[in-house]
């Protein structure tokens, strides 16, 4: 489940000593036990549903996709394994997760401690609230309604390490717009093909989602690692050559059909229920 602490949002600096985006971030909802031995590994993402499951992954052609399910609603689940803090900057169909505009490596991302994960469910639209991630048709989708759909089905984090010795820096307020909920006016202005078929991801319904900033410094103006998945349809995973299962409606019924033994045991003829 989502912890109940307060995320992170963090003051960006690069390693430079350049004044970089802020970051936001949440605080991890599990530590490393004691003695863990430190080993090779990289933070990871994964698209869950509102129980917390991970959703259906598969890896084709190098690439990983998921299959989502118009409608419903998810969430970013980021594990940080190793022993330092990173920042990620999230981007959903080509979109910043926190302004909403076009993503960019400069941009602040999400804190994640040394051994924790956080969880991002939504659009930032302010320190308090997002609005949810939600499948939608692509024309529906928060990138298509504001004029971006060019990216759609793909969502992309950025790993960035923490400097190993940092600039002491003092917090500074700033105003940060929060991305525009999608309006008529905007919905008019899209030139996409009404028709495009697939999924995007809607500005779904607002709730709350509180974070709080602390400072960070980059290690480096280039992320260490950066991971992208991409989410589609049923018929458009089928349409790659992803085999699925139940592949239809009637997979379900035969698996059990494929279980029918002809001697149940029973010895004489028992009354139907």
């Amino acid at each position: 489940m989502r912890s109940s602490l307060p995320a992170l949002l963090v003051f960006t600096t690069i390693a430079c000593g350049c004044l970089g985006p802020s970051a936001l971030a949440e605080p991890p909802s599990s530590n490393a036990p004691a003695g863990r031995p430190a080993a090779c590994v990289t933070p990871r993402v994964e698209i869950v549903d509102d129980a917390a499951r991970a959703l259906p992954s598969f890896l084709h052609d190098g690439r990983r996709f998921v299959l989502a399910t118009v409608g419903e609603r998810y969430s970013l689940r980021i594990v940080n394994p190793t022993a330092g803090r990173v920042e990620a900057v999230v981007s959903v169909d080509g979109l910043d997760a926190i302004d909403g505009r076009p993503a960019g490596l400069a941009k602040r991302g999400y804190l994640i401690a040394p051994f924790g994960d956080v969880t991002i469910d939504g659009w930032r639209t302010s320190l308090d609230t997002v609005a949810a991630f939600r499948f939608s048709s692509v024309p529906a989708s928060y990138a298509a309604r504001t004029g971006h759909d060019r990216n759609v089905g793909v969502i992309g984090v950025a790993f960035f390490r923490e400097r190993a010795v940092a600039v002491p820096m003092a917090p500074k307020s700033a105003s940060r717009a929060a991305p525009a909920a999608p309006s008529a006016a905007a919905g008019a202005n899209v030139t996409s093909d009404e028709s495009r078929e697939g999924l995007g991801t809607q500005f779904g319904e607002a709730h709350d989602s509180y974070v709080t900033e602390v400072p960070f410094e980059r290690a480096s103006a280039r992320p260490d690692t950066m991971t992208e998945l991409r989410y589609d349809d049923r018929a458009g995973l089928e349409a790659r050559g992803i085999r699925l299962f139940p592949r239809n409606v009637r997979d379900e019924e035969n698996a059990t059909r494929d279980r029918a033994e002809p001697f149940p045991e029973a010895r004489f003829a028992q009354p139907p229920r």
